[in-house]
């Protein structure tokens, strides 16, 4: 009894591979039936909203705060990007999955723990946020926004503010569900 309590205390906490490995790959099977409709909202949104802003706005103000219009707008619409790409789906897709779906219910009767099912959640959603936050970044260096080496910070800020969005989500829905 003291070795079974023994391997169960060594396991609390410790995340396997072919756990989180799993749950990745279910995000991203499920990802393949739709990604097309979330790529084009991801990369034509943008698009829009620079050529509004860019165009529109663009040719009655050069400056904002002392930067150039384009570095205004192409790095709002960028933080706009990562937010909605990880925000909106961490709250709703996490609520539904477990609401509705009971996706998390099916997934930990497979052999993976609920640190496991959380943590690929979050790295899920930050995968996506990362990437997410980079095709905007590449649509306003097409409108005129000057490459620098910070730009190549944007993917892991992204990554981490996924993370974030996920872990918020999650606490949000189990203060939700105890009270």
């Amino acid at each position: 009894m003291s070795s079974v309590a023994a391997a169960q205390r060594r396991k609390l906490g410790r995340l396997e591979r072919p756990a989180l490995t799993g749950v990745l790959v279910r995000e991203l099977v499920n990802y393949s039936s739709y990604w097309r409709a979330s790529a084009f909202s991801s990369t034509v949104e943008p698009t829009l909203y620079l050529l509004a802003f860019g165009f529109g706005f663009g040719s009655l103000v050069s400056r904002v705060g002392g930067y150039e219009y384009v570095e205004f707008v192409g790095t709002g619409t960028v933080a706009t990007a990562v937010l909605f790409s990880s925000a909106f789906p961490a709250m709703f897709g996490t609520y539904v999955k477990y609401a509705f779906q009971r996706t998390y219910d099916a997934i930990l009767a497979a052999p993976v723990d609920t640190e496991e099912l959380v943590t690929a959640e979050a790295l899920w959603m930050a995968m996506r946020a990362g990437v997410y936050g980079c095709v905007p970044l590449l649509v306003a260096m097409i409108f005129g926004l000057d490459p620098s080496w910070g730009m190549l910070a944007v993917p892991f800020i992204a990554f981490l503010f996924g993370i974030l969005m996920w872990r918020l989500a999650i606490y949000a829905m189990t203060r939700k569900l105890i009270d």
